[in-house]
């Protein structure tokens, strides 16, 4: 397997590698690289572009290509439900009585607040597990990062030549003690992407970046 330098994008001869000390050493624009750190933003030897992951999609017409993943999860048999008792229980006690009676309370309406922002969470994240999808799209270099559903959501331009490497990332919470997987796309700035996806669908989009990265 090569391994290329993230500066200058050449090779690093084997006797520039040192596997002990985890260093790769590139001669031609003579940079010191961690060797952990390039070998984890290569493809995967297994991996088969053309062999997608449900859930998945991947088109390539050479300028102009794109991946995409949905956000579909069984976690929706728990979201909907929830939000249904959270949202349709707590809303319509604090505001549902208030409009059939006409009568607005200041102090109810203030004390419903947090749960008003709750019920909003709740119902995007139940959205988001039946209709959410990430997708990256790439036209002649021009790239758009898409998260939402249908045509709403968050976007992000930039420019796919400003990515220097791809590595898939975990992320500990301090407060839940749980741990969440996404991709990084590091180079002039990082960018975070593929919360909440499974770990075949990270895994999926991940490669087919860093399979684009190299071409």
């Amino acid at each position: 397997m090569d391994v290329l330098c993230l500066t200058c994008k050449r090779k690093i001869e084997a006797a520039n590698i040192n596997v002990a000390k985890d260093t790769a050493y590139c001669i031609s624009c003579e940079s010191l690289t961690e060797l952990s750190s390039l070998l984890q933003s290569d493809t995967s030897k297994s991996f088969d572009k053309n062999n997608s992951v449900p859930g998945t999609a991947f088109t390539d017409e050479g300028y102009r290509w794109r991946v995409e993943a949905s956000h579909r999860s069984g976690m929706a048999l728990f979201y909907i439900p929830f939000t249904c008792v959270w949202a349709g229980g707590s809303l319509f006690g604090i505001y549902g009585q208030q409009i059939i009676n006409a009568e607005f309370d200041l102090h109810q309406s203030l004390f419903g607040i947090p749960f008003l922002l709750g019920s909003i969470l709740l119902i995007a994240l139940s959205l988001m597990s039946v209709f959410g999808r990430t997708l990256v799209s790439v036209e002649n270099d021009r790239t758009l990062l898409f998260v939402g559903i249908g045509a709403i959501g968050w976007y992000r331009r930039f420019d796919w030549t400003s990515i220097d490497r791809i590595i898939e990332t975990t992320a500990t919470s301090n407060r839940s003690n749980g741990q969440s997987h996404y991709i990084s796309l590091e180079g002039k700035t990082r960018i975070n992407l593929g919360w909440g996806l499974s770990s075949s669908k990270l895994y999926f989009v991940a490669n087919i970046l860093r399979s684009k990265l190299k071409t």
